[in-house]
């Protein structure tokens, strides 16, 4: 939406001050009002916290698992690539849950399986907590071995130095994350198609947002309203990140260079920026050698002030280029030493085949299909929302006309209730109608999703971590406790005696005053044992 066409009426803006004196906060208020207009495009302005940018999550579909077992996931893997005609994706990361992995290698055992370093890190503080004392650095080190080398003779070197620095020859976490150093080392994530991610960070803000209104005992249906929600909410974010794409010019720094012309025009503004930084690290680039004698070209590329050599392959003929980093293979842009081998030969811009599609703005253009392969023309629930649309902007601003004057309002408010009759009078008459062409059941009820749901589903699996749990207490506050009390006094024999004779005579009189009928004997008895109780306390 452009920034000459978003407005905030009247009417929005008394909304907008009710809900911050309700306490509601900016992105509850913007939701709850982009439900009344019917959308958030029908809202006529945006959240100005509702920043989105490319090269970021997509919401394809979601499924719903009873458990989280490894049949489970091999069901969800199934599904999944029958809804993708069986295309499988290249790189799929997990947090090391063990029945995902499971499944992952049974259904796809083509797909590259990669771990998440950010959860690796966090498992690393809980089982090598014995090699973090007195300001260990293990984890840096670790985290060294994890992105740092790219070359696998380094990375070897690297661990055997942080096995042996902090012995951890017999740490079973440490000989496990040895065992899988091919789905996070970086020398060996180089050669899957990983598109420069290493965790499953971009899924944990889909994840707060569903965890901030689902709860274990909510029903299907309130589910799926808020599942619809936030949906849609992310489809926003997709559609504002396009328009920006489409319709945003990146600075380029250097205005005379063909080939950061030629890209500002092709790459959407977050992969321009990328591909920005590669372009800044190509000054510093040097040709250390070259081998120009036979086909392809070999280059040996270093980089000023740093360590380490690259190793590139030119084809003048083909225009074809690879380098040992792998840049292109794994991100799908081209490094800083193919750009300087490209400056060397000349070449002032970028082949066609080393600029991806899906980096471009042009990237969701086309044809789209469903499951059946048919051609998807239009939403079945556009015309049902665009309707929904017109009439609420409609009703708000009539809202705010006729809040102001009491005259108007009665008006209105007469014209509204004789509305609502007579569009029961057609409800009723499009429900008789129904009924007479027998489009509803013996019980007069129409079946619903809902309904269908309700008597077929169910209930939620519980789950023994949701069980509530008290507070953990320190070792002091788990010493038993003990309670003190005063010394007792054993009266003597002849004074026991006597006191028990006074209190018994006492008692029955009492006991025969409230209770006549009763037996006598019976009643002194009881209470001559509760006396002598009040006399040890």
């Amino acid at each position: 939406m452009l920034a000459s066409h978003r407005k905030i009426s009247e009417a929005q803006a008394y909304e907008i001050e009710m809900a911050e004196y309700s306490g509601l906060r900016q992105k509850a208020s913007f939701q709850l009002m982009s439900a009344q207009a019917g959308g958030i495009t029908n809202l006529g302005y945006t959240r100005l916290d509702a920043k989105n940018y490319l090269q970021r999550h997509c919401h394809f579909w979601a499924a719903l698992l009873y458990d989280e077992t490894a049949e489970s996931f091999k069901w969800l893997f199934e599904v999944f690539l029958e809804a993708h005609g069986n295309k499988k994706p290249q790189t799929m990361f997990t947090d090391q849950d063990l029945a995902m992995g499971k499944a992952l290698v049974e259904v796809m055992p083509e797909t590259q399986h990669g771990l998440c370093t950010w959860h690796l890190m966090q498992n690393g503080i809980k089982r090598c907590a014995n090699l973090m004392k007195k300001g260990s650095n293990f984890l840096v080190e670790f985290k060294k071995c994890m992105y740092d080398y790219d070359q696998e003779e380094k990375f070897e070197a690297a661990w055997s130095k942080l096995v042996s620095e902090f012995n951890a020859n017999e740490n079973n976490w440490v000989k496990s994350m040895y065992a899988l150093k091919k789905k996070w080392a970086a020398c060996h994530m180089k050669k899957a198609f990983t598109l420069g991610m290493r965790s499953t960070q971009l899924s944990e803000s889909l994840n707060s947002d569903f965890k901030a209104c689902i709860k274990p005992n909510i029903n299907v249906t309130d589910f799926f309203k808020h599942f619809e929600r936030v949906v849609e909410e992310k489809r926003y974010n997709e559609l504002v990140c396009e328009y920006e794409s489409r319709h945003k010019l990146p600075y380029l720094r250097y205005n005379y260079s063909p080939i950061l012309a030629q890209l500002a025009q092709i790459y959407t503004p977050a992969i321009f920026d990328i591909f920005h930084n590669e372009f800044a690290l190509f000054l510093a680039a040097c040709i250390r050698e070259r081998n120009m004698s036979q086909l392809p070209f070999e280059y040996i590329i270093t980089l000023v002030n740093e360590e380490g050599e690259w190793r590139v392959l030119f084809n003048p003929v083909q225009s074809s280029i690879s380098c040992s980093c792998r840049k292109f293979e794994t991100f799908g842009i081209l490094c800083c030493h193919a750009l300087k081998v490209f400056e060397a030969n000349d070449v002032k811009l970028v082949p066609e085949q080393y600029i991806l599609k899906r980096w471009t703005r042009d990237a969701r253009n086309g044809i789209i299909h469903d499951t059946r392969r048919n051609e998807v023309v239009e939403d079945p629930k556009l015309s049902i929302t665009q309707r929904y649309r017109q009439l609420c902007s409609t009703m708000i601003r009539l809202a705010a006309d006729v809040s102001t004057c009491p005259t108007l309002y009665e008006l209105a408010d007469t014209a509204i209730h004789d509305l609502c009759k007579k569009v029961m009078e057609v409800r009723l008459k499009q429900n008789a109608m129904v009924n007479d062409e027998g489009g509803v059941n013996d019980e007069g009820d129409v079946p619903t999703l809902t309904t269908t749901l309700a008597t077929t589903t169910t209930w939620f699996k519980i789950r023994p971590g949701l069980k509530r749990q008290r507070r953990l207490k320190s070792w002091v506050e788990r010493q038993r406790k003990t309670i003190r009390r005063a010394p007792t006094v054993q009266p003597s024999p002849c004074h026991q005696s006597r006191d028990i004779k006074s209190a018994s005579q006492m008692d029955f009189q009492i006991s025969s005053v409230a209770h006549p009928s009763h037996d006598l004997s019976q009643t002194a008895g009881n209470q001559i044992s509760f006396t002598r109780l009040l006399m040890i306390a």
